[in-house]
This record gives structure tokens, sequence and C-alpha cells, in this order.
């Protein structure tokens, strides 16, 4: 069984989805404590800007109550962060197919803040290569992982959703648009050169920033991006330093703690002799403490503030979505039908053992009666040949009997018929 815990823009603020960020670090032991706590044996977090989720896999067949399972694996996960129970009002959950298909329209960015974003489909595999080649996922959360690859590459290729769609990124540098009246005498400082970062100088450039300043912890990699939209690039630890010259800046690293105080900003904007800035942190959690926003002629933009670019972009896009829907449709199918066969494998295997067992044990039998090699290899082979032949008939009959492996419970029914060995 597959499913997930979520929290997105969609159930809480970002004052919320920021205390519930799961970073590459922790993957490991909270895996190890939901393996301990509730029997779960696979996991992928995947955390962005906008959302948390963490997917998990369990044996369906120690799983009494999916329901309570599920509560279970909740309380677990907020237990391992210390976090308040009360949380979980914020949190949604899926299991199986419905799971499944969450996961898709998160691949496909229909479940995004800004509908056909592309920039998830990069995040996504980040956080599957975490747990991949590791004993932290199992079959069916990989199988679901690469589905949800192909889903979006076929909403990409066969359909105008994603066809200028904007990121959050790409976004956030149009609301600033909006708010300067262009770049074009703008000095822009952006923090971090990471993927968001890089988005968000290329769209300043491709909007006219000629004054595009990059501030990175590897003082190389701020450099590289600097090369490609002709701008500057300042040691990390020179940042403060530049927000007394730039009109805008925007945060983008992987931070987990606060980069720009209250305190720091005054003093900046008395040296800036209180000149506007705009500041925009597009970072979970976030790198700018709010209370910048109290500064007078500091204007702050952070996630929840993309709004009107995000109805913008619906409406353009909207009409798409039954498109991109119907391939999702498709795609789950053909998941389901591969779930369905792994459902039976248990069950087929079981029988064909236990054929073959008896066979064996028959053979057996007749080998310490009669002392003929010959007639007991002939009685071996036939019984072979008729465990075969009574396989095939039972699993054909099987298949129908459990509509192609869709009737679980009839599976599990006939997986317990076949094991006599328990």
């Amino acid at each position: 069984m597959v499913g997930l815990i979520g929290i997105s823009h969609q159930t809480a603020l970002l004052e919320i989805r920021e205390q519930l960020v799961i970073t590459k670090e922790e993957i490991t032991g909270l895996y190890e404590y939901l393996n301990r706590q509730c029997d779960v044996e696979g996991i992928m977090a995947l955390s962005t800007c906008n959302r948390t989720e963490l997917y998990f896999e369990a044996n369906s067949a120690r799983i009494e109550n999916a329901s309570q399972f599920v509560i279970d694996v909740t309380n677990a996960y907020i237990a391992y962060f210390k976090k308040d129970i009360n949380v979980k009002k914020y949190l949604y959950t899926h299991v199986g197919l419905d799971c499944a298909r969450h996961l898709f329209r998160v691949a496909t960015g229909l479940d995004s803040l800004i509908l056909g974003e592309y920039q998830i489909v990069s995040q996504l595999k980040e956080a599957f290569s975490w747990v991949d080649n590791t004993a932290m996922v199992g079959a069916e959360l990989t199988r679901m992982v690469h589905k949800a690859f192909e889903a979006g590459k076929q909403v990409r290729t066969k359909t105008s959703l994603n066809k200028g769609a904007v990121s959050v990124s790409s976004a956030a540098v149009e609301l600033a648009g909006n708010k300067l009246n262009g770049f074009p005498n703008i000095k822009a400082l952006t923090v971090g050169a990471g993927e968001t970062g890089t988005i968000v100088a290329l769209n300043l450039s491709k909007k006219g920033c000629v004054h595009n300043w990059i501030s990175n912890r590897t003082l190389g990699k701020a450099e590289q991006l600097a090369d490609r939209v002709q701008g500057v690039a300042f040691a990390f630890d020179s940042y403060v330093d530049q927000l007394v010259a730039v009109d805008m800046v925007t945060f983008t690293t992987g931070s987990s703690r606060v980069l720009l105080t209250k305190e720091i900003l005054g003093v900046v904007m008395q040296k800036r002799q209180q000149k506007p800035l705009m500041v925009l942190d597009l970072c979970s959690p976030r790198n700018v403490d709010p209370a910048v926003a109290e500064l007078e002629n500091v204007c702050l933009y952070d996630l929840d503030h993309l709004e009107e670019v995000v109805k913008a972009n619906f409406e353009k896009r909207k009409g798409k979505l039954e498109e991109a829907e119907e391939i999702i449709e498709e795609v789950l199918a053909e998941f389901d039908d591969w779930l369905n066969v792994r459902r039976m494998s248990s069950a087929i295997s079981s029988i064909a053992s236990t054929f073959k067992d008896v066979n064996s044990n028959e053979a057996q039998n007749y080998k310490k009666v009669k002392d003929d090699d010959y007639a007991s290899q002939k009685i071996t082979e036939y019984g072979e040949h008729l465990s075969a032949k009574f396989t095939r008939m039972i699993i054909k009959q099987m298949k129908s009997v459990t509509n192609e492996g869709r009737d679980t419970e009839k599976v599990k029914l006939l997986e317990e018929f076949f094991n006599f060995s328990s």
C-alpha cells in the first residue's frame, strides 16, 4: 500500500508550512523511526517552497485497517519532529490510487500554486534521489514515482498546459516588475544561485535588468550565474553590504535559519537614507524575518503574496486542464494494472509452490515403496505435468474471480487457501 501525508499552500499559510519542511539530512532518521513505530517499508519526502509531502509504503497484508494505519503514521511523523498535535488540522492524506493520482497531479503541475509550473519536476527528481537505490524505498513507491514522471512528460509533450508557464521564481519576478514598473534602471540582488535563484536571475535579465547581482555561499557558482546574465558576483558574507545599493533583493537559499532580521535591515535602511527597498523571500523556511515589513520604505513579499500572478496564470491555462486530467487517468490505469498483477503474484506463487510440494512429497513416498528409478522418474515427470496444468487452470479461474486482481479480499482469501504450509 502506498500513501501520503501532506501540507501545502492549499491547506496552510507559509508560517505553518515551514514548520514541517523535511530535509535530506532528516530522511534516514525519519525512515528508521517510522519503520520501528509503524512498520513502514519505504518513504519519500517532497519539500518545496509551497508543499511538504511524505509518501510512504507498507505491506497491505499486515494492515487490518488502512484508515487507522494512516492515523498512526501521521501521529508518528508529528511526534518525530516534536510538533504540536494541532498541526494535524492542516494536513491531508491519501492512500492507494488516490495517493498516486495526487502525485501525478503534482508532477504535471496541476496541483501547483502556479498552474502548469515546470520547476516541480526537478524537485521531485531530487526528492526521489534521496532514497533511490537504498533500503528506504520499495517497489510500489518506486513504480509510482516513475509513472509520475511519465505522466508529467506526456502532459508537457501532448498538451500546451506548460507552454509559456511560469514557475514560482518567474512569478515573483513578474510581481516585482508590476510593482517597480519594469527593471531597466533597477539594481537587483539575488541571494542564492541554486535552481530557484538561477530562474530569478535569468528572468530578471530577460525582462531588461542590466544590474543583476548574485551572491552565493560558493562564490564560483555565483560567478557562473553572473556570467550567464552579464551580472556581478559577490561573496555570500557581503550580501548585507550590497543591500545599501540595490533596489530589490530576492532570497532563494536553502538555509533553515533567518538571514535577514529587522535589526540588520534597520541599520541598512539608515545607510540607504530610507530609499525604498523591495524584499522577495521565496524560501520555506523563510530567510527573511516577517518583522522587516514593519520598517519604513520596505516592501516584503513572500510565497503567500503571489496571488495576483497566480490568478492571471490560472485564467490563461484553465482550458487545458481537462486534457491533462485525461492523460493522468490513463497513466493511473496503467499503474493500477501493475498493482493488480503484483497483488496476485503472491497468490500465484503460493498455488505453484503448493502443487510442486505435493508432487515432490508423493514422488518421494513412491520411491520408498518401489525401488524403480525409471518408474520414479516417469511418475515425477507426469506429476510435474499435472501440477503445471492444474496451476494454469486455477490461475486462469483466479484472475476471473478476482477481476484481474482488483478484488483484494478474494486475492487474500485465495492466497490463504493455497498456503497449506502455514
